[in-house]
């Protein structure tokens, strides 16, 4: 019995710290107004097709100085929905400043994070229901 205690307690604490550490990471991140430059490209093999991938790359204004900002990663090519000269809301961390996030990719909490408190949650429950309709 109280090893699935234990467990979902593990898995609690593992996820709230997981969260934590997510909203403490994004929390520093400021919001600005950039303008897509353009698209670095990249092609990748998935199976027999070659398929192409787009970092955008932006321009914005910080503090008075023009900063060039690649996106955090590469993506597909047909996903990409800005197009040069586009104006744009983007996240950038002062730490990092020629890295940006697109403002709607930036969520309130981890998925991994909030998956793991939910399972361990679910755990524990599962483990008193069962004790108590099965002894």
């Amino acid at each position: 019995m109280a090893f699935f205690i234990t467990l979902g307690a593990l898995l609690i604490l593992i996820g709230a710290l997981i969260c934590r550490s997510y909203r403490i990471k994004y929390a520093r991140y400021k919001g600005v107004t950039a303008e897509v430059l353009g698209y670095r490209s990249d092609f990748r093999m998935h199976g027999d097709e070659e398929v192409e991938y787009y970092c955008v790359v932006v321009n914005y204004n910080n503090n008075g100085e023009d900063v060039r900002a690649d996106h955090d990663g590469y993506v597909p090519a047909d996903t990409v929905t800005v197009q040069r000269g586009d104006s744009v809301s983007v996240r950038i961390d002062p730490m990092v400043p020629d890295k940006f996030l697109f403002t709607d990719e930036i969520k309130g909490t981890s998925s991994f994070g909030s998956g793991l408190v939910i399972g361990g949650a679910l755990t524990v429950v599962f483990h008193l229901l069962s004790e108590l309709l099965f002894k």
